[in-house]
This record gives structure tokens, sequence and C-alpha cells, in this order.
């Protein structure tokens, strides 16, 4: 079992950045309306949408990313990083995924569609060698711990600013989308500049 380490400076963010995988998920990037089916005849199915990817980034560095981009995109963006055995870019990048994460939770109201991080982690991460896994998580470590690494990611994190996307790849991913609920399944009277601020401040450490 996979566990991706994440830092005690961040410690409402801590049990999403503590990834677990087991690397049964299927491969993100999978169809958004289907499932598959075990000896047993049980079919998973998503609705469409599910933890979908906006934008095949490649591996970049975590100052080449948007607030367009969601979590799911830089989760892969950050795959493609370890892929590549680039783990100093790769880390950023998944500390802001999960940090744009966080505050998607915040403002979707379906409180079953926030599994949807924890899901997508494991769909990508979930296959990581023990060599990755070891090195990844120790750039993780070095992302949040080491001063001079920290105070860039917050640099850059503040250059980009909140989430400036619809959070449909969690929304699709709770029950609502099942149901048919209407609207736009958002939490009513959503503060995004105070939220994005908290999260900054008290999560991240960083100065706001």
């Amino acid at each position: 079992m996979n566990r991706i380490v994440a830092c005690r400076v961040l410690p409402v963010l801590l049990l999403l950045c503590l990834g677990v995988s087991d690397g049964r998920a299927q491969p993100a990037g999978q169809p958004a309306v289907g499932g598959q089916t075990s000896g047993a005849q049980i079919t998973n199915i998503t609705a469409p949408g599910n933890l979908e990817s906006t934008a095949t980034l490649g591996c970049i560095t975590l100052d080449r990313a948007a607030a367009k981009n969601n979590p799911v995109d830089l989760f892969l963006a950050a795959r493609a990083c370890i892929n590549a055995g680039c783990f100093e870019a790769a880390a950023p990048l998944y500390v802001f995924a999960v940090l744009y994460g966080h505050f998607d939770m915040d403002r979707v109201a379906d409180e079953s569609a926030h599994q949807a991080i924890g899901a997508v982690r494991m769909e990508i991460y979930g296959d990581l060698s023990k060599t990755q896994e070891t090195a990844f998580n120790a750039q993780l470590k070095l992302t949040v711990h080491d001063p001079k690494a920290h105070a860039a990611f917050c640099t850059v994190a503040s250059r980009i600013g909140p989430p400036d996307y619809f959070p449909r790849y969690m929304i699709q991913h709770g029950m609502g989308a099942f149901l048919g609920k209407g609207g736009d399944r958002l939490v009513k009277e959503f503060n995004p500049a105070v939220t994005w601020s908290k999260l900054m401040k008290d999560q991240m450490k960083c100065p706001v």
C-alpha cells in the first residue's frame, strides 16, 4: 500500500495529503459513464464529468499552472513529473492540488462528493513504485518544511490565486449527481476570498 505523506504545517489538509492507495483503482481518464464489472458481475457506474480533467498539462512547474486548472489536472501533472523523475516539480503541484481540493470541499454542498479528492489520488498514484513513493514523500516534506521551498511555494500559490473553474469533477462524484438534484449544488453565500485567505494563512502558513 502506497502512502503519500504530508506535513505537520497543514493541520486541516493533512488527511487529504495522506494519500492512501492500494493500486487497484482504475487509471485516471477512464470513461465518465460506464464501469468495471467484476467476476461477481458488479458494475460501478459514474456520472458524466466525474473526476474529469479539463487540461492536459504534462510535467510542468507550479508557476506554469493556472487558476483554471482543477485538482485532477494538477494531480496528473504531478504524476507526469514523477514519471519523469522530476520530484522537485511534482511536490508543489501535488500540494497545490490538495489546496484547491480543500477549497472545493468548502464550496460543494454535497458532502458525499468530497470523496472525489481521495478517489482521484488513488487512481493517479496507486501504482507508484516503492522508489518513486520514497523520493516523492521526501520532496513533499521538503516543500512544506524547508523555509526556502515553502516560501517559494507560497509566492507562486499567492500569484495564481483561488480556483477559477466550476468544480464539476467533484460535484459529479457525489450522490447528488445520481439523484438529479438541480441548481449548481454549491454552498449558498460561499465567500471565495475569505476561504482562500483562510486556507493560505491558517493551513498553508503562507503570508496573505
